[in-house]
């Protein structure tokens, strides 16, 4: 028992890992049944099949014999391969095989002869050595003499009984002869110039009638010009079609071949890449998928063709069968289509990943310069097309929108959605956009796959959707600065969030919006909130995620982590790689262990190129590091300090860890002790005289940043009047908006006055306060619209009390703060700072009343023009 059981073992070892083999071991075999001789400078193709008929207990199925530099095989050469059932010859320079060195090969399934030199294509139309019946995949593509392939033929294969793929050199002008129909197994043929030679300029309806039973049919990259209407017709079988890479075509060209899979069973059609890559943007029109409305396609690919609209009502006649649809790499803009996305009544999946991207200026010289006129190659007349068909199909379908004409209502007209999505995916497409509230029609309860990352949506405030059933969403690399409390209401049920990559640090840890970023998203097991620039979390940031099982922090600039674990009873991956972290707080560790035991795995913590010393102050953390030192990923490669500042490797900060314990001493209470009672007498001395000069603090501190890493205004230093870019920064809460923009600044503005405000003017990924110290700095006055919600919120009160400071440290004295009383608001509610300003400066009360309102606008405007 124990003998197979080692057996076993061995098999297994062999069979995963590339080990010496064949003769001399110049081979290798990363299976035991397979074994690859390639590249080994000419190895005799006898010793080779010598070896596989000597072996002894291991059979050799699959050879790999490719760029050896063989230059023709005879029977002798390879009879002790006889039993191999894959044989690969793939760029050797054989030129010769003998008639029937190949016949008696009754297990060869696959072989693979491309790119030699071999005539297999004559004009004789035949090969010049017998193939074995057994074959089920024929490569032989790369062995077309495109200098004298004029008038040559595809070889007479109809021996092969069982054959069910082809891969040949596409040959121009030339039909597949009437043997082919006879091939009755034969389900894919492929004439792909992307691996291969391909040359063919003109396709008939003559050109492939014969492979009647072929189901796949690989046409890319064969300098395809124009084809004739009926050029598929007879391929009734035809599933898949692959035409990508034919940049003569274009869309108007391929209404021929649309027209002809209407007689196929198509499902698969790549019309990718038919525009060379550089050019004006093309449109994909009405008749160009006119006869797909007649075809039961799944799916459809239109990557890299540089589509920039659709046409109106194009969309409405996009077959009901349709389910995946992938248009990458494209220039899409705004246009009237969009309202028509519901015409695609079942699609499921659709990528749009890459719109607007940059490309390689080489491509220029390599592609070939096409006359992109608008030449229609065919006089076809679509029966589709019609107006009352096109209203006829569209009732049919559940939003999907006719237009009579470009004049849409945006009012009453919201864009449509298909119905039945799943998966969408538009990263990496430039898309710059604030992210406000936008409703999706209809409902998408099918979508579960979000993707849009690698944009710069800079501003998520929502809500946005609703997307009811998103378990995964991925807003990565878009730039946020901003999270608003009612975006993710819209993704309840999210269980994969990615959102890594932005700036949401400082929203993160606003005690406002903290808690409530994440409050709805209480089913997310994997939160990625890696390069956010966070240094600190709101303590409740996390506290409705019950369900959270990964939680990455990496790349952040963390010292402590302070957050609530209370109730995340699934938490067991902990990524902090690449933090300041010295430590991690003891219920932190406990709930890790629990959280662990509980559920029967081990949980894990990355704190890879942390700053981790020797440290009695982290006695109680170190040594439970290395307790747990097998749920520390990359524990080895960590950075550790001894007690002398000195960098050591993992095994020595083991051992110095376990004598902490002697060299911390017993004076540790009363050091803490001692410790404690100083840090509190100075804490409470200290914080009084910050607390009591707190806003003077932050002004100087901000001031100074400003003047050391920001610029300096150039009237410092010619003694010149200072000239300000506007004349008033509004300070407003966002409560009291409709007023500010509806009443306030239309009549300031109607003055002739140039105001700042926060919502258009702050620079986008800048940091808050300094952009309001820059909105103050570069306004001549400061208006202050004081109400209750004023009074709530933190950034107002930052800007009255930044605006208190300019006045007394940086305009020579002359206020430019302005108040402006919008109600009654009880002086309980206000700060001490802001009752001292009101006491000895005068304000502004507004007023709706008639009279009053007019002495209000004569008072207001005469202080904003002193």
């Amino acid at each position: 028992m124990n003998f197979v059981l080692l057996l076993a073992w061995i098999i297994s070892i062999v069979d995963s890992t590339s080990l010496p083999c064949g003769p001399d071991g110049l081979c290798h075999c990363e299976h035991i049944n397979v074994m690859d001789c390639s590249k080994t400078n000419e190895l005799p193709l006898r010793n080779v099949c010598d070896y596989i008929d000597d072996s002894k207990g291991v059979k050799i199925n699959i050879l790999h014999l490719e760029q050896n530099g063989y230059k023709y095989i005879r029977t002798e050469d390879i009879k002790g391969c006889k039993s191999l059932k894959s044989l690969y010859l793939r760029g050797n320079e054989i030129s010769y095989v003998e008639d029937v060195s190949l016949i008696k090969f009754d297990n060869l399934k696959t072989l693979d002869m491309s790119y030699n030199q071999l005539d297999v294509y004559n004009k004789r139309g035949t090969l010049a050595f017998k193939l074995p019946q057994s074959l089920i995949k024929l490569v032989l593509n790369g062995n077309l003499n495109v200098s004298d392939s004029a008038g040559v033929m595809y070889p007479n294969l109809s021996n092969l009984t069982n054959i069910e793929q082809l891969i040949f050199d596409g040959l121009k002008d030339t039909n597949f002869p009437v043997s082919y129909s006879e091939m009755q197994s034969l389900r894919s043929v492929s004439l792909s110039g992307l691996d291969g030679n391909c040359n063919m300029p003109y396709v008939s309806n003559d050109t492939f009638k014969h492979l009647t039973h072929i189901r796949t049919l690989n046409l890319s990259s064969c300098d395809i010009e124009n084809v004739t209407a009926g050029v598929f017709e007879k391929l009734k079988n035809l599933e898949v079609l692959d035409l990508s890479h034919n940049m003569n075509l274009g869309f108007r060209k391929a209404m021929n071949i649309t027209y002809s899979l209407q007689f196929t069973k198509i499902k698969s059609l790549n019309f990718s890449k038919l525009y060379p890559t550089f050019g004006l943007g093309t449109q994909l029109k009405l008749q160009d998928v006119c006869y797909l409305w007649n075809t039961n396609l799944t799916e459809i690919v239109l990557n890299d063709n540089r589509i920039q609209l659709v046409e109106r009502n194009a969309l409405i006649l996009t077959p009901s069968t349709l389910k995946i649809l992938r248009v990458e790499g494209n220039t899409f803009t705004f246009g009237q289509y969009l309202f028509q996305l519901g015409c695609f009544a079942h699609l499921e999946e659709c990528y749009g990943n890459f719109q607007n991207h940059a490309r390689d200026p080489y491509l220029y010289m390599e592609e070939p310069k096409i006359d992109e006129s608008e030449f229609v190659s065919t006089n076809l007349n679509c029966p589709y097309t019609a107006p009352d068909v096109l209203i006829n199909i569209s009732k049919k379908k559940r939003v999907c929108p006719y237009f009579k004409d470009n004049n849409i209502n945006m009012n009453k007209t919201l864009p449509t959605s298909p119905p039945e999505m799943k998966r969408l995916e538009f990263s990496n497409c430039g898309m710059q956009y604030n992210v406000t509230s936008v409703l999706v029609n209809p409902t998408p309860y099918k979508m579960e796959y979000l993707d849009g990352s690698g944009n710069i949506f800079y501003s998520w405030i929502g809500p946005f959707g609703p997307f009811p059933n998103v378990k995964y969403l991925n807003l990565s690399r878009n730039y946020c600065t901003h999270i608003g409390l009612k975006f993710f209401d819209s993704f309840r049920n999210v269980e994969n969030l990615q959102i890594q990559e932005n700036f949401l640090g400082l929203i993160l840890s606003d005690k406002y919006y903290g808690p409530g970023i994440f409050e709805k998203l209480s089913k997310v097991k994997v939160l990625n909130l890696s390069s956010n620039i966070i240094s600190y979390l709101h303590p409740a940031a996390f506290s409705n995620m019950v369900h959270l099982t990964t939680l990455d922090l990496s790349v952040n600039n963390i010292e402590s982590l302070a957050i609530d674990v209370g109730s995340l009873n699934n938490l067991i991956h902990l990524n902090l790689k690449f933090n300041f972290i010295h430590s991690v707080p003891s219920y932190l560790r406990e709930k890790l262990e629990l959280n662990s035991k509980r559920l029967n795995k081990s949980f894990t913590i990355d704190l890879s190129n942390n700053t981790l010393s020797v440290s009695c102050n982290e006695k109680e953390f170190l040594e439970w590091m290395v307790k747990h030192r097998m749920n520390m990923l990359n524990f080895d490669h960590y950075t550790f300090y001894n007690m002398s500042g000195q960098r050591v490797d993992a095994e020595r900060f083991v051992k110095d860890v376990i004598k902490l314990y002697m060299d911390c001493g017993s004076y540790s209470m009363i050091i803490v002790a001692c410790s404690i009672g100083i840090s509190i007498f100075l804490s409470v001395v200290i914080g009084g005289v910050v607390y009591r000069n707190r806003w003077n603090l932050r002004y100087l501190m901000r001031m100074t940043k400003i003047k050391h890493f920001g610029y300096i205004r150039l009237h410092q230093y010619f003694n010149e009047p200072e000239r300000f870019m506007y004349d008033a920064f509004i300070s407003y809460a966002n409560e009291d908006v409709r007023l500010i923009l509806d009443v306030m600044i239309p009549k300031l503005e109607g003055q002739g006055l140039k105001l700042c405000l926060h919502d258009k003017d702050f620079l986008p990924g800048n940091n808050i306060a300094d952009n309001i110290l820059q909105a103050i700095g570069n306004s001549r006055k400061t208006v202050a619209v004081i109400s209750q919600q004023f009074l709530k919120s933190n950034w107002c009160l930052f800007e009255f009390n930044m605006a208190r400071m300019e006045s007394i440290y940086s305009r020579g004295g002359n206020s430019c703060l302005i108040i402006v009383i919008l109600e009654d608001v009880p002086t309980r509610n206000m700060s001490d700072e802001m009752l001292d300003w009101m006491r000895t400066n005068t304000y502004i009360e507004y007023t709706q009343e008639a009279n009053g309102e007019l002495l209000f606008w004569d008072n207001f405007l005469q202080v904003l023009n002193e």
